[in-house]
């Protein structure tokens, strides 16, 4: 059974590693036997994550790359990182991304939609032509959607333009790079990161009323360790026959 789940001697890049869902994707990858390529624009907040993952003293490794992922020379020197420190590459999650900007479409400052879509979408874009070129057989990407990519939120328009791209992307990107990569999506529901706390301004205390409100069956909010646990199905050996897949985890139907 644990061969299912094993990930030991496989190189896994995260972006947006820093904190929330990204801390807890590279940390669950290492506990699963891989060493982890920590990418943020934060080099404060990646060594956190390297060092967590670094003293729990398992057979993996983590390392650092500062990485702005709208650039794609950025995602480039990321993926030769990997490379040049581990000499291979066999798992990419595209993590980093979101919108701290609510606005109607029509009153949305351009500069906004372009930021955007670069982080959010053209990311993806700049981690395919990064990382394909260095996957191996058996390799996987995993991105990280919203459900904002299939339901209307209004005001963040210009957010679920993007999810709903980076989800077309995945599908193509299935039947482009299969057999040998595997590509699935994951959309998430409210999992409440200090990112989204900051977007939506809410605080500990709103989220209470906010679970109410939803109803949801699973009884309680995410968290980023759920959407880890995702990952490392998607990417491990349990899941070889899933792919090109956007996956709803939301804690309801």
């Amino acid at each position: 059974m644990q061969e299912l789940f094993d990930l030991t001697g496989k190189t896994a890049v995260v972006t947006g590693a820093g904190r929330g869902i990204g801390e807890g994707i590279a940390t669950l990858l290492a506990e699963a036997g891989a060493n982890v390529v920590c990418a943020a624009r934060s080099a404060d907040q990646i060594e956190h994550t390297a060092k967590t993952i670094n003293d729990a003293k398992n057979q993996s490794r983590a390392i650092t790359q500062p990485t702005d992922v709208s650039s794609r020379d950025a995602m480039m020197a990321l993926a030769q990182r990997a490379i040049d420190e581990f000499g291979r590459l066999d798992i990419w999650v595209n993590n980093a991304g979101g919108s701290l900007v609510s606005a109607p479409l029509a009153e949305l400052d351009t500069a906004e939609w372009d930021k955007t879509l670069a982080v959010n979408l053209s990311s993806v874009f700049y981690s395919v032509q990064a990382a394909v070129p260095h996957l191996g057989e058996g390799s996987a990407m995993v991105n990280i959607s919203s459900l904002a990519g299939l339901e209307p939120f209004p005001g963040s328009a210009h957010y679920s333009a993007a999810k709903a791209g980076v989800n077309m992307m995945t599908k193509t990107l299935s039947m482009e790079l299969g057999p040998k990569t595997r590509v699935n999506a994951i959309m998430p529901g409210f999992v409440p990161t200090d990112t989204v706390k900051k977007a939506l301004n809410m605080s500990d205390e709103d989220f209470g009323p906010l679970l109410e409100q939803l109803q949801l069956p699973a009884g309680r909010l995410g968290t980023p360790r759920d959407i880890a646990g995702l990952v490392l199905y998607l990417v491990a050996p349990a899941s070889e026959w899933i792919t090109g897949q956007c996956i709803a985890m939301s804690g309801k139907p």
